[in-house]
């Protein structure tokens, strides 16, 4: 899956900072109080997003101004809204044309319906149930484990489906490593190499993408963690020529990580998602980010029944907003601490309604082939949860780690 970056990724589209003396009315003068305080706004935001950022931008210094005043006029207009759930914020997207937002999207689930092959590293039930015993009510991985907490900047590069299958091999390592033995319980993983997933995960179907920064799965990555090992960031940095790279990490007598394969959920059913945050860890979902690049905290609810799958990330934990009343999703997204919620997004979760479903609201995904599942598929592919998050999700298991 190509997928949507945080800041660094437009770094080749900002130039130097300039003058302030554009032209932002019809005569050429910048003539009201407000405009001023914009461009005011705007220099500071720029300090803060892109002051190292110098390539030579596609765009002028005014269009990138116009488009902040417009989403800054978005943000007010948005959170004067009576009834909202979910404030927006003029962030690192403050600036970004639709276009440039939409162009960074592009991951696709690879759909449980044209799996090119079952995968001997892949247990296919997924469902992790204890007998008896009522799931909890509220789960936040961040308190109880270190990892969690460490919010990824995927950058210019379309991997989110990497960033997301290594936070869930990361925070699954440290899982493995408290029940190992009581010694281990205040041991840290180190990072490990997103970059080893990008440049060395083979897509030889297209699935998700054309590959590395063009697109692949979180369950790609799994499977080529199980059968490799992975290493931390400080032994894989990524390289130019990436093949000789990831034949040199193949010959490395010991991966700092290894894995046994991977599970996947039961497609589009609450529960087992539920299930398997409360008493496994957390997990690698695929959803719509269409509309998040604004969000700036609260219980996000405006995708659509209908959603484009386009982006994978991590849930790490369910709950109840307590202002609100209204239950949601805990998603570390992977566009830096300063997007949203310190790096979160929390999605609202509807309880089951009908028979069919056991979500409360699904629709259907009209576009499931562009860059998605493997070469061939269906023309709409079912889709349940906000911004279809229940739509493909999967976790590591088996986790080990060499000390």
């Amino acid at each position: 899956m190509t997928c949507l970056p945080a800041a660094a990724i437009l770094a080749a589209a900002f130039s130097t900072a300039v003058a302030l003396d554009f032209s932002v009315t019809a005569d050429g003068r910048v003539e009201s109080a407000q405009e001023d305080i914009d461009i005011k706004d705007y220099e500071e935001f720029r300090q803060k997003h892109r002051k190292d950022q110098y390539q030579q931008d596609a765009l002028s210094y005014k269009q990138r101004f116009e488009m902040f005043q417009r989403n800054k006029a978005l943000v007010t207009a948005h959170n004067a809204r009576e009834g909202i759930t979910w404030t927006a914020a003029v962030n690192v997207f403050a600036d970004y044309t639709d276009a440039e937002f939409k162009a960074l999207l592009g991951h696709r689930r690879l759909g449980r319906w044209w799996l090119p092959r079952p995968s001997l590293r892949q247990q296919a039930s997924g469902v992790v149930r204890r007998v008896h015993e009522e799931l909890a009510a509220e789960v936040d991985w961040r308190r109880n484990l270190v990892t969690t907490n460490f919010v990824h900047q995927q950058g210019s590069c379309g991997s989110c489906w990497a960033v997301a299958a290594a936070g869930a091999i990361e925070i699954h390592a440290e899982i493995a490593l408290r029940k190992q033995n009581q010694q281990h319980r205040d041991k840290v993983p180190r990072n490990v190499s997103f970059k080893q997933l990008v440049d060395c995960t083979p897509n030889p179907e297209h699935c998700g993408g054309e590959g590395g920064c063009q697109g692949a799965t979180s369950e790609l990555a799994f499977d080529y963690t199980s059968q490799h090992g992975i290493y931390d960031a400080d032994h894989y940095a990524g390289n130019i020529n990436k093949d000789e790279a990831c034949k040199a990490a193949s010959k490395k007598s010991s991966p700092y990580i290894q894995i046994r394969g991977y599970v996947r959920l039961e497609t589009n059913k609450l529960k087992p998602l539920m299930e398997a945050l409360a008493n496994v860890g957390p997990v690698s979902v695929s959803v719509d980010a269409s509309s998040w690049n604004l969000y700036g905290g609260g219980i996000f609810n405006d995708c659509k029944r209908d959603s484009i799958v386009n982006h994978a990330v991590l849930a790490v934990g369910y709950g109840r907003d307590s202002k609100s009343g209204l239950t949601y999703w805990l998603i570390r997204n992977s566009w830096g601490p300063e997007w949203g919620e310190k790096g979160f997004v929390r999605l609202q979760r509807h309880a089951a309604d009908d028979g069919k479903w056991d979500d409360g609201y699904c629709g259907f995904d009209s576009d499931p082939q562009q860059g998605t599942g493997c070469d061939g598929g269906p023309s709409t592919a079912p889709v349940c949860g906000m911004c279809g998050v229940l739509s493909d999700s999967s976790y590591p298991k088996d986790v080990t780690v060499s000390h």
